[in-house]
């Protein structure tokens, strides 16, 4: 009894163990993702101002549905 319950606390603990690293590396992933996004906005918008040009940043895909019955 005392055994299992050992063995499972320590099963518990590896995959907590497991998740958090997983997490961490999706946050890294992320926090370069949303890095090269801002970087290339600013890129942007500086090749735009030395080229004498606008910039007009992208905007969200939306879409608006309603439906009527009858």
């Amino acid at each position: 009894m005392l055994a299992a319950a050992k063995a499972s606390r320590e099963a518990a603990k590896k995959e907590r163990a497991a998740k958090r690293a997983t997490a961490a590396a999706n946050a890294e992933k992320y926090a370069k993702e949303y890095a090269a996004a801002d970087k290339a906005l600013v890129d942007g918008k500086r090749a735009a101002k030395a080229a004498g040009n606008f910039f007009v940043q992208g905007e969200s895909k939306i879409a608006f549905v309603v439906r009527t019955r009858g």
